[in-house]
């Protein structure tokens, strides 16, 4: 036997092998990225929806201390949701239950849920602001370790769907609490209209953004049009003209807008796990 066949006999197994090895490498890989991704997507999921309870918690408690005390039960009954949806979260994997940010998230709602009865309407709102934030930015960091802007088909797909629509939805959301405040008290002072008239500007430049940039229905377009006159017209006068739970309704509608679109792009990210 030849030297060239004696390195036929040898290299063509090895090749094989190793070729065998990087395939079930590239298996393994591909079956761990997937897996991140597809527990990724499901807190993103879930983590929508404690978001827009914390969000709605934060416009009732609002409305609470500025002098609505029927909204108790609607609290009481919040609590329960939110504290269930974080059970869940955590039972998803052991991946969140490590995550610095998501345990400072939940001893900040434990503080918060005792201690907002006695704030003022500020500090409450500033603190569910925080709270929020946190939130928002641990969506972020979810999003980033579990890969999945490789599922986008746009790079910029990313930056719109977990950061510019949460952000959108949390300046909603922001006006939503302190203009229920202001309903509920029955009056307007000058640091809410200064806060009012930030917040109305931000709204207006986010319905042409999203509108643009993400394809958002013109019901929804609609919706936050109604929303910014009736801060303008209607909240931001020395008494407001609306109630305060027409008020909360109206913002509450604009946040499901920006919500469902919200859902339907992890479903579409979803479609696209492999």
């Amino acid at each position: 036997m030849t030297l060239s066949e004696n390195v036929i006999i040898f290299v063509i197994p090895a090749a094989i092998g190793f070729a065998l090895i990087a395939g079930l490498l590239r298996l393994r890989h591909n079956r761990i990225r997937r897996a991140q991704q597809l527990r990724g997507l499901e807190w993103l999921e879930k983590l929508r929806f404690v978001l827009a309870h914390l969000q709605q918690h934060r416009g009732l408690s609002s409305g609470y201390i500025a002098g609505n005390p029927a909204l108790q039960d609607d609290l009481n009954n919040l609590h329960n949701v939110i504290r269930r949806e974080m059970e869940v979260i955590n039972r998803v994997d052991e991946w969140i239950r490590e995550n610095s940010r998501w345990q400072g998230i939940e001893e900040h709602w434990q503080r918060l849920t005792t201690r907002f009865k006695s704030l003022e309407r500020d500090d409450n709102i500033n603190q569910h602001n925080r709270l929020l934030t946190n939130l928002i930015y641990l969506i972020e960091d979810i999003a980033e370790t579990h890969h999945l802007t490789a599922l986008c088909q746009q790079k910029e797909q990313g930056q719109r769907v977990w950061h510019d629509l949460l952000v959108a939805a949390e300046h909603i959301g922001q006006a939503r609490a302190i203009g229920t405040a202001i309903t509920a008290s029955g009056q307007c002072d000058s640091v809410s209209r200064i806060q009012m008239s930030y917040l109305s500007s931000k709204i207006e430049m986010t319905s042409q953004n999203l509108l643009g940039n993400l394809g958002l229905p013109q019901q929804a377009q609609h919706k936050l049009k109604e929303l910014i006159q009736c801060i303008q017209y209607r909240v931001l006068v020395d008494t407001p003209k609306i109630e305060s739970k027409i008020y909360f309704n109206l913002a509450s509608g604009c946040l499901e807008e920006i919500f469902t679109h919200y859902d339907r792009e992890i479903i579409s990210l979803r479609e696209r796990v492999r």
